[in-house]
């Protein structure tokens, strides 16, 4: 186990939104905030030794919302070049930090809880990652001991997960990772919303 103390968190927020519409999605609102901020304010309530957010140049506005929420940024000059330049960029400030390791969030996805990043945290060891798991489905949130950052980081010519090895797998259920790409998910998720407020108490 590395504890959070000793754990940098790494926040992806330079996608580019193409299946989103106009506008960055990350902005755009769910549950009465911008979506990143899910994410974000998550993992501020956590003890983690510092917090990076990757994100896009001129977006002042998704900045302003992560650095005040104490998140440090790493601007990527291309996010057009894919997921992994981001993740680069944000384990190279983490080892830079002098991590133990990195927990890897993305800012799409608004319903990881904190029970969910404590298991990654206490599933891992020094040497081998961990990945969320529902079903058949792997994805971040992902947790990478410092060993596994370096080897990841020293094969650039190969994609990050192609480097870490074996992954130790923590299940959880489809909801956690749940991401939002689309503006007609932002809709549902407010119509939902909705519903949900209407309804008398039990």
């Amino acid at each position: 186990m590395i504890s959070l103390e000793q754990t940098v968190a790494v926040l992806l927020c330079a996608g580019l939104s193409q299946r989103y519409g106009a506008g960055n999605k990350l902005l755009a609102s769910i549950g009465g905030k911008p979506l990143a901020m899910h994410a974000a304010e998550l993992c501020a309530t956590l003890s983690f030794a510092s917090r990076i957010a990757v994100v896009p140049p001129a977006e002042p506005k998704l900045h302003a919302l992560l650095s005040d929420v104490g998140f440090d940024l790493t601007v990527n000059p291309d996010p057009a070049s894919g997921k992994d330049s981001s993740l680069r960029l944000g384990l190279a400030a983490a080892l830079d930090r002098g991590a133990g390791g990195a927990l890897v969030l993305l800012g799409d996805m608004p319903h990881v809880t904190s029970a969910h990043l404590l298991a990654l945290s206490a599933a891992a060891d020094e040497e081998t990652a961990t990945i969320s798991a529902a079903e058949t489905v792997q994805s971040p949130p992902t947790f990478m001991p410092a060993e596994a950052v370096r080897r990841a980081i020293a094969h650039d010519d190969r994609p990050v997960r192609a480097c870490l090895g074996r992954l130790i797998t923590v299940a959880t259920n489809k909801s956690q990772l749940a991401d939002y790409d689309y503006a007609e998910q932002f809709s549902v998720a407010t119509a939902h919303a909705v519903r949900q407020m209407g309804k008398p108490f039990q």
